[in-house]
């Protein structure tokens, strides 16, 4: 039992000092500090259809702020660089500055989306999702933005810009009564193309939620939409 436990522990020391190298050495390419990085939001993953690359999402401050009551804000560049896994060279990089703000709207979270997005037959992108949600009970909010990436002869390319991929909203009493929205898409790629990459077909799913208080209960009623919408490459985006 305690040889199974100290080899757990050694390769999750292992595993977290190889993260941490890898980020080290990325910053040091870029001429960035560790402190100028938001290290909570920060991520990276191999990617599972080339496992010689690693997407590296680095969110460096622009501003940060803390108010009197403890309210942070921050806005935050995007650093989307992508790496070999054996050099730890960057191989193409994204750089967008004041991507990505936390104010009343907390950004709580960002993740490599590695899913079937196939363009054409030698074109896969992957995304960035980012997570923000409302501080207010009474009125709750949360979103997930989505962004596509590829890489093109050594760049790396943005091909859709913060598609709203969920969102959820309401207003309530904090105790039952109340109307609740949540919307959630999927991608399927279709057959037909447009500027040599497949249109996007987006399925989304709406669910329209009311919670009306009884005597001993509260009940809860719910009325579901399905929608499919479009997305077509114009030769620079998908729009």
């Amino acid at each position: 039992m305690k040889k199974s436990f100290l080899a757990l522990l050694f390769c999750f020391q292992l595993s977290f000092s190889q993260n941490v190298d890898h980020l080290h050495a990325v910053l040091k390419q870029l001429n960035l500090k560790e402190n100028q990085v938001n290290l909570d939001l920060f991520t990276q993953k191999v990617l599972p259809y080339d496992k010689d690359k690693s997407v590296l999402v680095i969110p460096k401050y622009d501003i940060n702020e803390q108010d009197d009551e403890g309210h942070y804000y921050f806005v935050l560049d995007a650093y989307i660089v992508v790496i070999d896994n054996a050099t730890e060279k960057i191989i193409c990089k994204s750089i967008e500055h004041n991507a990505w703000t936390s104010d009343a709207l907390v950004l709580t979270g960002i993740s490599i989306d590695t899913g079937l997005y196939l363009l054409n037959k030698t074109t896969r992108a992957f995304g960035i999702r980012v997570d923000y949600n409302g501080s207010s009970k009474p009125n709750p909010f949360g979103e997930t933005n989505l962004s596509l990436y590829i890489i093109d002869k050594g760049s790396l390319k943005q091909v859709l810009k913060n598609y709203k991929i969920s969102h959820s909203n309401g207003e309530w009493d904090t105790n039952c009564a109340g109307e609740f929205e949540e919307t959630n898409s999927s991608f399927d790629m279709d057959k037909v193309q447009k500027n040599n990459f497949s249109n996007i077909i987006v399925k989304t799913k709406i669910v329209k939620t009311v919670s009306t208080p009884t005597k001993d209960d509260c009940i809860s009623k719910d009325t579901i939409k399905n929608e499919t919408s479009k997305l077509v490459f114009n030769g620079k985006e998908y729009k």
